[in-house]
């Protein structure tokens, strides 16, 4: 039990905090193995417990929780108060609050900052800047924009045209993509000759992923509504 509480008040709070920044797309380089992620978790579990404890001393000393419980300043203090159960709903409640708003304030803010600092050194040094995301792989296909794509293997000749709707999360063991209106975009693509604006080469499994220009996308969709007369819902949406 001892060693249940100590990984509850220890280890949960900074795990809270690991859970959100990976949810709001902090994600590191390669995964982290078990002794890697541990550390990771210790390190983050400071500034919540801290700021959640300085939170739970002032909701005590303004009687706004049971007075019952008691104020915690010292290690020995948050040990011996591990074993009431108020105390523990109220500190891990405290912590997934705290640790939603440092995660969300790291996603939208500081992470820019930091990335910006190492950046400007990086270029002194003559070294190419980082990119906002950790792999080529976020950076292309796991933004909120539309993209239709031609994939298929360098050696061989068949392909897929489509819209992607879905993509592979950093951690999932293969790279897959999800294409809807394969064949309305197949046509278009082929009637319009649209050009490809980038191309995304895996080289380890010899795929590619040629992406089309969307502005040339819309404007075929333009062009092929009025030549067919037609304004379905389905059509107007993808021109938006």
């Amino acid at each position: 039990m001892d060693t249940f509480l100590g990984t509850l008040i220890f280890l949960l709070p900074g795990l809270m905090l690991y859970f959100w920044l990976q949810s709001f797309g902090i994600n590191p380089v390669v995964k982290h193995n078990p002794t890697e992620f541990t550390a990771v978790t210790i390190l983050l579990w400071f500034p919540v417990s801290l700021t959640s404890l300085l939170i739970f001393n002032v909701l005590l000393k303004h009687q706004i929780i049971p007075q019952t419980l008691k104020q915690i300043w010292t290690i020995t203090q948050f040990k011996s108060e591990s074993d009431n159960l108020l105390f523990l709903i109220l500190f891990l409640g405290i912590s997934l609050l705290v640790s939603i708003i440092y995660g969300t304030i790291w996603a939208l803010w500081l992470n820019s900052i930091l990335l910006k600092c190492v950046n400007k050194i990086r270029t002194w040094r003559g070294i190419a800047p980082l990119s906002k995301t950790a792999s080529v792989w976020d950076e292309v296909f796991l933004n909120n924009d539309a993209q239709v794509i031609e994939f298929g293997k360098i050696d061989k000749e068949n392909h897929m045209i489509g819209e992607i709707k879905k993509a592979s999360r950093p951690f999932e063991p293969e790279r897959n993509l999800y294409l809807e209106e394969v064949e309305f975009f197949t046509d278009l693509v082929t009637k319009y000759k649209i050009p490809v604006s980038n191309v995304f080469y895996d080289i380890k499994s010899g795929t590619y992923v040629k992406i089309f220009d969307p502005e040339s996308i819309k404007q075929a969709q333009i062009e092929n509504l009025k030549e067919n007369g037609s304004t379905s819902s389905d059509q107007t949406e993808k021109i938006d």
